[in-house]
């Protein structure tokens, strides 16, 4: 498997690097507030281009809008060879990967992503997905778009809760090994640059290359992921992805401390890191009620999960093993600690 990434700079227009995506037939697939905060300039550029404005929330990330999507399809005579471009965050590019992967088999898909999160994960690995009865991403296809373009200047219009969604995933990811990015984001001073894009989309691809169906040594991403889908799925989406992801990766150090896999060093040394940048440490006790009631059902749903639940923890710091644990109490347990 092969990404192709076009990182722009800063200084670049961002429309006029769009003007260059391409000339082929082509549709349009945009989060409709990023549609909002650039129409002028998108509109001129898309003037002759069909655009379907899609309502960014995961609640509609669903199998319903996907039905509109493929009808948006057909009423602009999308073929195989038509390019579908998807403009927007990881709700959107999730959606737009899943539409062009099974829209005739499979249709020619470009990316734009527009947060920091998008950028750095949701963008990047060729996993499409779509939630259904109220599960996260249970349904999906491995399908890597065409190309990547990478804009550092559409954070310039990002919302403080999305920027901290993408600083979870940067740190999960600086976190996984020694890879040179901790040492970056120990010294920065918070703000997201070029060189930290470019340096997880880096680490991840690096992970992703060889192991595009997650069942090797991609799996070491979905660190946190399981403690976080326990608490997206309690809290019926309202906890957004990266906040918690952010109190994943807490719940996964934790874990591994409790049972004796790192050191107290090592937990204070991660639980630092994400309190540098102020990402959360609980959630509420309407959600933990929630995990209570309804734990061992939601982790059998996590599509990772067997007859067992598979954690991401750490056996040392950047230290990280893929675990299947047989108890589940144990797991649930901790979430509502």
């Amino acid at each position: 498997m092969k990404f192709v990434l076009n990182v722009f700079n800063t200084e670049i227009n961002i429309i006029d690097r769009l003007m260059s995506i391409s000339q082929d037939q082509k549709v349009v697939i945009i989060d409709k507030n990023i549609h909002k905060l650039y129409k002028s300039d998108l509109d001129l550029l898309l003037k002759d281009t069909p655009i379907f404005l899609f309502e960014a929330e995961e609640n509609n990330k669903t199998i319903n809008e996907v039905k509109k999507i493929y009808t948006f399809f057909i009423e602009n005579n999308v073929t195989r060879e038509t390019v579908i471009i998807g403009i927007g965050g990881g709700i959107t590019t999730d959606i737009v990967a899943f539409a062009a992967s099974t829209f005739k088999r499979g249709c020619k898909l470009q990316l734009i992503p527009t947060t920091f999160l998008a950028m750095i994960d949701a963008a990047i690995g060729g996993k499409t997905a779509i939630n259904f009865n109220g599960i996260k991403n249970v349904v999906g296809t491995f399908y890597p778009a065409e190309k990547v373009y990478i804009h550092p200047g559409f954070l310039e219009t990002l919302q403080e809760i999305d920027r901290q969604s993408g600083w979870a995933e940067c740190l999960k990811v600086a976190l996984i090994n020694d890879n040179g990015l901790y040492e970056i984001l120990k010294n920065d001073n918070k703000l997201v640059t070029s060189e930290i894009i470019e340096k997880a989309i880096q680490i991840k691809m690096m992970h992703c290359e060889n192991d595009l169906r997650d069942s090797g040594e991609r799996q070491k991403l979905n660190l946190g992921h399981t403690f976080a889908h326990l608490i997206e799925s309690a809290s019926d989406y309202t906890v957004s992805h990266g906040e918690a992801v952010a109190i994943g990766v807490r719940k996964a150090a934790e874990f591994s401390y409790n049972e004796k896999m790192i050191s107290v060093n090592d937990f204070n040394i991660i639980k630092e890191l994400l309190d540098k940048y102020k990402l959360p440490d609980s959630i509420s006790n309407e959600i933990k009620s929630k995990i209570n009631k309804r734990g061992r059902e939601l982790l059998f749903q996590d599509k990772k999960a067997g007859k067992k639940v598979r954690l991401v923890l750490f056996q040392g710091f950047q230290d990280i093993i893929v675990k299947e644990v047989n108890d589940h109490q144990k797991v649930i347990d901790l979430m509502i600690s």
